[in-house]
């Protein structure tokens, strides 16, 4: 792949030699490798060092190839062949892998010895969807509800019901809509399994987005956005200004810090404030983008714009950062020979490096668009080859002019002549003509010669005459450049805070002074390998609750000639939870402050009792009860016992039909409860 690998840190982070910087300029020499897909014997090995995958690859069904797009020059830089997958087919990339993604099979290229391996059998036989993030990639196979982890942290969870369009966050987590049970899931880098920290109001519709690396989850029924995180729901932000229905589209990541929401069949593409959910600051008014009619099935962000496919008229619509169309242009068309499928549509991907890839139906094609809009087509046929060897005669015709002698008026013609022995017919007549000619000969060359004419104007002394005059101006100005400050790594990032969970940790911070540097990621470990983060969030799943783990979080950074510098470490000691939290269906609420049921609900009206274990001793903790995920009665503030134990009945409830459950925020948490429909049993 021609992305530049940027070091191998792991091994350069597990020695104290990088506090040094001598040390740190001697390893960042070998640390940047550039590998490209087409060339054997360049590694690819990051040891565990998850970085942001760089340009597209797409697989040319039509000539059973995978190419590599390079994003920023917008061409074509390498290719493998792998057996006949037929049409339809995504490919994605990790650090170290590739992997082709057919109905019904995944197959897996390395991509440093290209080494291609037999197809596995993928967990349905649909198109899946396909997300890159750091490190990592998924194939989510919504009708069925399956998801594959691809890359080192392989792993596939078999389908439980259809799913709503996914997401993923820059640390690589997976998040889905679970359309049937309606809860919102989540799939750390390294956790085996989904948990489910909230749930959709019944008959509730909407879709999934990201902004600023927040999880947002856009009801379009209630026409309100909710923060979500692994605690459950967050702050709830009405927007009763924009219309919504069930087919209403969201970008999956934000513009601007805005959520962009198209109706299929509108001229309208709404930006929702979404600032609000992660704070207290006033929500701004929607903002409202024109679009040429048609009917939208997709749409992606590029950041700054947006990119839209209209399945009418096979067109690719982009809107740069201002709002206006930035281009309107036909998507090509499979050729006679491609192998498609009539169901095949071309595809919206947002690759990691945040560019928008729209490829064709058979991949023959690919409309590379970038941050503002621009739209480049790329055909998908293989490395273009430079005709260098067409070039090399040329400058040989230029070399004669130099030759001439002094004197002025004659040499004016002398300098024509020397194009003229290129015609083989006369050579010897010509060489005794110079001597005699004054005025005749003019009137003999425009007779023989119709070509030499614009040739000659070309060779002319004036063209040589113009560079002397500019030199002496340019080489002053280029004097006074001042010299390149030297960056130095970065500071270490402060307000570094660690929130424990269930087997989990959740770290925190703020953006530290790069002095200078380039900002690469940011690199978090805690006694193992790194792993890698573009966002100022990272959480860190797999841990054994009741042990301490300290975190290091470091800023990568390089200076102006390359070299990687590793910043100062902030560190942090935090403890998973090793409580245990459950509810049970309790006796009929009929007496206590807290028993007011509504009038003719009496007989349904009865105490969830809450069941805490193992909880921090002596210590307050904050409950919330749910129902069917919208919070009902205050919230209570109780404190466990000196052996960190609690059992009490508390929040009636008699809402039946609807899924309840309880959060308890407090030190080792936050904590949920199991879940079940009322009433139990």
């Amino acid at each position: 792949m021609r992305h530049q690998i940027r070091g191998n840190v792991k091994e350069f982070l597990r020695q104290e030699a990088w506090r040094s910087r001598a040390a740190l300029a001697a390893v960042v020499t070998v640390c940047v490798v550039a590998t490209t897909l087409a060339v054997t014997g360049a590694g690819a090995d990051t040891n565990g060092m998850k970085f942001l995958q760089t340009g597209h690859l797409i697989y040319n069904s039509t000539l059973n190839r995978v190419f590599h797009i390079d994003g920023g020059t917008k061409a074509v830089d390498g290719e493998l062949p792998v057996p006949d997958l037929g049409p339809g087919v995504q490919t994605v990339q990790t650090d170290k892998q590739g992997f082709v993604l057919a109905r019904g099979s995944i197959t897996e290229f390395g991509k440093s010895d290209l080494k291609v391996e037999d197809p596995v059998k993928a967990p349905s036989e649909e198109q899946p969807t396909a997300l890159e993030a750091a490190g990592t990639a998924y194939a989510v196979y919504r009708d069925s509800g399956a998801i594959t982890r691809l890359g080192e942290d392989l792993m596939t969870l078999p389908g439980s019901g259809s799913l709503g369009p996914p997401v993923a966050t820059a640390d690589g987590t997976l998040w889905v809509h679970r359309l049937t049970s309606r809860e919102l899931c989540r799939l750390p880098v390294k956790a085996d399994r989904l948990t489910c920290p909230a749930e959709v109001p019944s008959g509730h519709t909407g879709a999934l987005t990201v902004v600023a690396d927040q999880v947002v989850f856009v009801d379009t029924t209630a026409r309100e956005l909710r923060a979500v995180d692994s605690g459950g729901f967050g702050r709830k932000v009405p927007v009763p200004e924009v219309a919504m229905t069930p087919a209403s589209i969201v970008a999956p990541y934000d513009v601007n810090g805005r959520i962009a929401i198209v109706e299929p069949t509108g001229n309208e593409v709404h930006l929702v404030d979404a600032a609000p959910v992660a704070g207290d600051q006033q929500a701004a008014a929607p903002v409202a983008w024109k679009v040429r009619s048609g009917k939208y099935s997709q749409i992606a962000s590029t950041g700054n714009g947006l990119a839209l496919i209209d399945s009418t008229s096979g067109s690719l619509v982009t809107l740069g950062p201002d709002g206006k169309e930035k281009s309107f242009q036909q998507i090509p068309r499979p050729s006679p020979k491609a192998k498609a499928d009539k169901k095949d549509e071309p595809r919206l991907f947002r690759g990691a490096d945040k560019r928008v890839y729209v490829d064709s139906v058979a991949g023959e094609h690919s409309m590379v668009v970038d941050d503002d809009g621009e739209v480049t087509e790329v055909e998908v046929v293989g490395p273009a080859k430079k005709p260098e060897k067409s070039q090399p005669p040329r400058p040989k015709e230029t070399v004669p002019p130099p030759s001439t002698p002094p004197s002025t008026p004659p040499r004016t013609e002398e300098t024509q002549k020397p194009p003229q022995p290129e015609n083989t017919d006369g050579g010897d007549k010509r060489t005794t003509r110079p001597p005699q000619r004054t005025q005749p000969p003019r009137t003999e060359q425009p007779e023989r010669k119709t070509t030499p004419p614009p040739s000659k104007p070309t060779t002319t002394k004036p063209t040589t005459t113009k560079p002397t005059t500019t030199k002496p101006t340019q080489k002053p100005t280029q004097k006074p450049k001042p010299p390149p400050v030297k960056a130095t790594r970065a500071a270490a990032p402060p307000g570094l805070k660690a929130t424990p969970g269930d087997n989990e940790v959740t770290l925190t911070w703020r953006r530290p002074n790069l002095n200078g540097g380039t900002f690469v990621s940011y690199s978090v470990s805690q006694d193992s390998d790194p792993e890698t983060t573009t966002s100022l969030s990272y959480t860190w799943s797999g841990l054994d609750n009741g042990t301490a783990y300290t975190f290091e979080v470091r800023a990568v950074t390089t200076g102006s000639d390359g070299e990687m510098l590793i910043g100062v470490a902030a560190t942090v000691t935090a403890t998973p939870g090793s409580g245990t939290f459950s509810i049970s269906y309790g006796p009929q609420a009929d007496d206590g402050p807290d028993s007011n049921c509504p009038a003719g609900t009496e007989q349904d009206c009865h105490y969830l009792v809450l069941h805490a274990r193992n909880f921090e001793p002596d210590t307050d903790y904050t409950f919330r009860a749910y129902s069917n995920g919208k919070q009902i009665h205050d919230a209570y503030t109780l404190s466990t016992d000196s052996n960190g134990y609690l059992e009490q009945k508390k929040f009636h409830n008699s809402r039946v039909g609807e899924t309840v459950y309880v959060t308890a925020t407090g030190p080792g948490g936050p904590y949920r409860s199991n879940s079940f429909k009322w009433p139990a049993g």
